[in-house]
């Protein structure tokens, strides 16, 4: 009977399991799970602040019609305004620096997993 080279089709030489190999790897692809990890969780975290943030000045956007209807002076008027336009500087203010800081994490956690693989 004729031994295989390895060159036959159907045979494969390895000249090292499975196992072993998947054993190499392992590192750096709990380092890679790791990192994913910590990416998604300041992506979800970003994502819930945007949508807590678009839902509140939709709400406060929607409300202003309904507040003018009931002023009774241009005195009301203005007030509605003046309150509409100091809430929503107040809030874009706190939504851009809280989305920043959501940033710098997601941009740390990529900083730190590039300098462990270097």
């Amino acid at each position: 009977m004729a031994e295989k080279t390895g060159n036959e089709p159907g045979s494969w030489m390895m000249p090292l399991g499975i196992e072993a190999m998947m054993e190499m790897q392992r590192p750096a692809l709990t380092a890679m799970a790791e990192v994913n990890t910590k990416l998604y969780e300041s992506i979800a975290a970003a994502n819930r602040e945007w949508a807590s943030f678009v839902n509140r000045r939709l709400k406060e956007d929607l409300a202003v019609p309904q507040q003018l209807a009931e002023c009774k002076n241009l005195q009301d008027l203005y007030r509605v305004y003046a309150q509409f336009f100091q809430n929503a500087r107040s809030q874009y203010q706190s939504g851009l620096e809280q989305m920043t800081k959501l940033s710098q994490n997601a941009l740390q956690t990529l900083q730190s997993s590039g300098e462990r693989k270097g």
